[in-house]
């Protein structure tokens, strides 16, 4: 064998070895994560994700710090959130020199490459760390820093992927642009929501409907810069466009991570062996009955991806928000939904691939069933040439027979259950992304208020509630993070 293919097929060897620990460990990651986020048990989730990123082997390092990082921002970390996550940024950077690493595509799949919308999202995560802490300077500037980086990230993927899923997101432009108008840069908001207009009529994975407060937004943004015909024809196709008049007053937003994203997990799908073979095959025929009475098989499984849903109880929730100093000021909002990752997650997997899978699948029977008869015609080599040996004794030659037999079922047995193994499917995800985002907006005088977050179902019947408090401050957005999840 040629040296350097000497060498690919050791260093493949090696990375299949590797990548096989690696996945066990993920496997063991999450059997040992997702209950802790079932139960809603954030810091212990966090304990757990810790120890395990310490010492994360390098395929799955994406994975290990976008589930710290974002489990970090849930626990009220925001520090160590937004390091973790500047990680995942570094890790997803090259991606592009990862892919082109190995060339086999059965390798790969090894290496978490990590999806564009998880870097969206990462951006989304990190301006919100830096708005929530006063501890990091210049908090207002850097998470406008997070708001050009996911502007350029959406401008490389409609360059180098056109026919792409997730090309864009709606939400992601309209949230970066109360970003830019909180740091003060209006025209950088006033695109931004511009854009989120866009995005929304041609880029709208979720397909959510566009907030009334965006298009409030920038119809005020317009309207501050004496874009008066942009803003009429915003109010054409948006008639309840208004001004917002802000001077004394400042914002409320309240960002809610509502219920668990789904779950994936491997869907068995059973064929009988002729409908498979004559569906995804389609040669080789001559081995479909010699594989069926060899392997006593008439159905043939194969294993594909699926998200298994949580059931969640709260759809939507409003607020009460009432003055600390006056009980008789009260003001009330709803909330209103603006991203699904469920639906993001579902639509990034797709259709599942049963002319590859079911093909590889039969393929490994057809296999099998020829180092079977290599087994068999090996076996019968080496029977003759015992029995024909005449410098053997009687004795020897039963022995030899007998451990010949015993060596030949083993190997056959071992190449049945190779066939016969299910295929592997990938089930790593962002396990730690809720199943949406809610958010209600309220415009406040400034000062401080008592706030009761009541969720609901269906129904619009409460079936939890929340107090809060905030202090509101003149001409600036505040940002107020919560969570909810009822199982059943």
């Amino acid at each position: 064998m040629h040296f350097q293919k000497v060498k690919y097929f050791i260093l493949s060897l090696m990375f299949i070895s590797l990548t096989s620990c690696a996945t066990t460990k993920v496997n063991e990651f999450y059997s040992k994560l997702a209950p802790l986020i079932e139960q809603r048990d954030i810091s212990g989730a966090v304990s757990c994700a810790a120890d395990f990123y310490k010492n994360c082997d390098k395929y799955n390092k994406l994975l290990y710090s976008l589930e710290l990082g974002l489990l970090y921002h849930l626990n009220g970390d925001y520090k160590k959130s937004n390091e973790i996550f500047e990680n995942a940024k570094y890790i997803y950077s090259m991606k592009d020199y990862t892919s082109t690493f190995f060339n086999d595509d059965t390798l790969l799949p090894s290496y978490y490459l990590g999806e564009d919308f998880e870097m969206a999202y990462t951006n989304f995560f990190c301006s919100l760390n830096y708005l929530k802490t006063r501890k990091l300077k210049g908090r207002k500037n850097e998470a406008a820093v997070e708001a050009r980086q996911a502007n350029n990230l959406f401008n490389k993927i409609k360059i180098d992927k056109s026919n792409k899923l997730y090309q864009d997101d709606p939400f992601v432009r309209y949230f970066m642009g109360l970003v830019y108008q909180n740091a003060g840069f209006l025209n950088d908001a006033m695109v931004s929501y511009k854009l989120a207009l866009t995005a929304y009529a041609n880029y709208n994975v979720c397909n959510m409907p566009v907030p009334k407060d965006l298009v409030n937004n920038l119809y005020t943004l317009y309207c501050h810069y004496g874009l008066t015909e942009d803003a009429k024809n915003l109010r054409k196709t948006y008639t309840y466009a208004k001004q917002l008049y802000t001077d004394d007053n400042g914002t409320l937003l309240i960002l809610n991570y509502n219920g668990l994203a789904p779950k994936k997990v491997a869907e068995v799908v059973t064929l009988s062996l002729d409908l498979a073979w004559d569906k995804y095959y389609r040669i080789n025929n001559a081995y479909r009955n010699e594989v069926e009475k060899e392997f006593h098989i008439h159905e043939v499984s194969a294993a594909f991806p699926v998200y298994q849903r949580y059931y969640n109880g709260i759809k939507s929730f409003n607020i009460e928000v009432t003055d600390e100093q006056d009980s008789t000021k009260k003001y009330t909002s709803q909330s209103y939904p603006v991203t699904d990752f469920e639906t993001i997650l579902e639509k990034h997997l797709g259709e599942p691939n049963y002319k590859t899978v079911f093909y590889s699948r039969i393929h490994k029977y057809v296999l099998s069933l020829k180092e079977i008869d290599r087994i068999r015609e090996n076996y019968e080599q080496k029977k003759h040439d015992i029995l024909n040996d005449k410098d053997l004794s009687e004795n020897n030659k039963k022995k030899l027979l007998k451990n010949l037999d015993k060596r030949t079922v083993s190997d056959i047995q071992s190449a049945k259950d190779t066939a016969n193994t299910l295929n592997k499917v990938d089930l790593r995800s962002w396990e730690s992304l809720p199943q949406e985002i809610n958010m209600a907006t309220l415009s406040l005088p400034k000062g401080k208020y008592n706030i009761i977050i009541k969720y609901m179902d269906n129904n619009g019947k409460i079936v939890e509630t929340k107090k809060l408090k905030i202090k509101i401050r003149k001409n600036r957005n505040s940002f107020l993070l919560t969570n909810s999840f009822k199982g059943s």
